[in-house]
């Protein structure tokens, strides 16, 4: 009869606790961890060590370069809080005082948000709820147009998960994934589909296309770390870019010929 440790002495054991069982074997190095190493990211289990890699939790790495870095809604709010201040104090001089602390108050609240400040965030909802009472209360319903404009103006805003890193504020892992998609996921496959688009028009911008697609779909790599995809743009931009190169090269010495005879009948 073996010994009572002997089966345990075969058990793997975790590379940073020897002295506790493996559970877990990490995806990358292969190494073993215990459970209070492993460490699941995007579904897969990776070691403590691995897991902190920028290019294995390639979201947290995205998620801390937009954290409190200014987005585009940000500086187009601070604008227009600029823009709104010297018509709202000469409203409110000229004694028009609700239009004038309305149009002070968008102001604050532009300002406000492109400072990251909280209470500014909330005011973009605020502001045109209640621009919508003021419009109830003094009989003018027509003041419910602009103030339900804004409502659904802010309430985009408020709810963009870019405006929302700006003000620190986290977002569901799926929301940062689509962004990331969005923003880092090979991009020049998004570049090329609108340069093809482009180039149904200007013939220009079909090579470009048809390079831009065919650069995007050499990198296409869903295995990788991070994956690489959007193979379907890529391929779309290719098409397009070599069909509208077809398009132009067939079409252009018939607009040449066309022009020609329009300038010596004129």
């Amino acid at each position: 009869m073996p010994p009572a440790d002997a089966s345990g002495a075969t058990l793997p054991r975790c590379a940073v606790h020897p002295d506790v069982p493996a559970e877990g074997i990490c995806t990358r190095c292969g190494g073993f961890s215990c459970p209070g190493c492993a460490t699941r990211v995007l579904g897969a289990v990776y070691c403590a060590a691995c897991a902190a890699l920028p290019e294995v939790n390639y979201l947290e790495a995205f998620r801390l370069k937009l954290w409190g870095r200014r987005d585009t809604w940000a500086w187009f709010l601070g604008l227009g809080g600029l823009v709104m201040l010297a018509p709202g104090l000469t409203l409110l001089l000229h004694g028009d005082a609700l239009p004038g602390a309305f149009l002070l108050a968008c102001s604050a609240v532009g300002v406000g948000c492109f400072f990251g400040q909280r209470w500014a965030r909330a005011g973009l909802l605020a502001l045109p709820v209640g621009l919508g009472a003021l419009g109830l209360v003094s009989r003018e319903p027509l003041l419910l147009v602009p103030a339900l404009f804004l409502l659904g103006m802010g309430a985009s805003v408020h709810q963009d998960p870019r405006h929302k890193l700006f003000h620190r504020v986290s977002i569901p892992e799926r929301a940062l994934l689509r962004l990331w998609n969005r923003h880092e996921n090979n991009p020049l496959a998004l570049v090329g589909l609108q340069l093809g688009l482009y180039g149904v028009f200007f013939p220009l911008f079909a090579p470009l296309a048809l390079a831009l697609g065919l650069t995007a779909l050499r990198r296409v790599n869903p295995e990788a770390r991070p994956p690489i995809g959007r193979r379907g743009q890529a391929l779309a931009a290719t098409g397009l870019g070599a069909g509208s190169l077809v398009l132009w090269v067939w079409l252009w010495p018939r607009l040449t010929v066309l022009l020609g005879e329009l300038l010596a009948t004129g």
